[in-house]
């Protein structure tokens, strides 16, 4: 818990200084897992949906299936209305990079087990088990919605669908809504809710499905081999 609060100040510094803003995106998705709010998973209730709106979930659930690999650039909009971009990468199960555009000094990496952050300027390094987060479940090798990841709102229209998510054992501490475009379904965008009521929105483009990407990607170099960083 040290670790995390530790981490956490790390955040709302960056949240402070407008250069760094572009953190929140992604680890709003990967540590609100860890915060502390804790309800029932029982309390939980699955959506009630038409028979067209079931069809077109389980063709969400079939396209986030589909893909084995994932490269896109990302324009991140975060809650205090800062713009960034970076490159984003994704090779299921549990493989993911995260490389914001310079000058911001962070890399995340997620080997298939470890879920690492590296604040090169700080000189701080955080590691989670992947699929303990958010992140690790929608880079699982299986995606079933409404088990671990419960649909909460639903809407299918003028081309696009937009659904929210939660994690199953902590349905209090925020959520993930995903954008979609219909016809073909290609995910496009998604917004991060945490428990604080903080709002960050990823916008994909360039989007590349399903090719070969360089292993050594999703490989942590960590200093902490060499170096005192703790």
């Amino acid at each position: 818990m040290e670790k995390i609060l530790f981490f956490l100040s790390s955040i709302n510094y960056r949240v402070k200084n407008p250069v760094y803003t572009l953190l929140y995106a992604f680890f709003a998705l990967i540590i609100y897992v860890f915060m502390f709010v804790n309800v029932n998973a029982q309390e939980i209730k699955i959506l009630d949906l038409s028979n067209e709106d079931r069809q077109k979930l389980q063709l969400v659930e079939n396209y986030l299936n589909s893909i084995s690999t994932l490269k896109a650039r990302f324009f991140q909009i975060s809650p205090e209305g800062v713009n960034t971009e970076g490159t984003f990468y994704l090779r299921r199960p549990g493989k993911i990079r995260v490389e914001y555009d310079p000058p911001s000094p962070l890399l995340i990496v997620g080997d298939g087990f470890l879920l690492h952050y590296h604040d090169k300027e700080l000189g701080q390094i955080n590691d989670w088990p992947i699929f303990d987060t958010p992140l690790g479940a929608l880079s699982d090798d299986s995606i079933r919605l409404n088990e671990e990841l419960v649909v909460t709102s639903f809407k299918s229209e003028h081309g696009s669908i937009k659904l929210r998510l939660i994690q199953r054992s902590d349905p209090a501490l925020g959520g993930i809504t995903l954008f979609f475009s219909d016809s073909p379904i290609v995910l496009k965008q998604w917004a991060i809710d945490d428990a604080q009521g903080m709002l960050t929105r990823i916008i994909l483009f360039e989007i590349e499905k399903n090719l070969k990407l360089d292993p050594r990607l999703f490989i942590f170099d960590d200093p902490r081999k060499q170096t005192n960083i703790r």
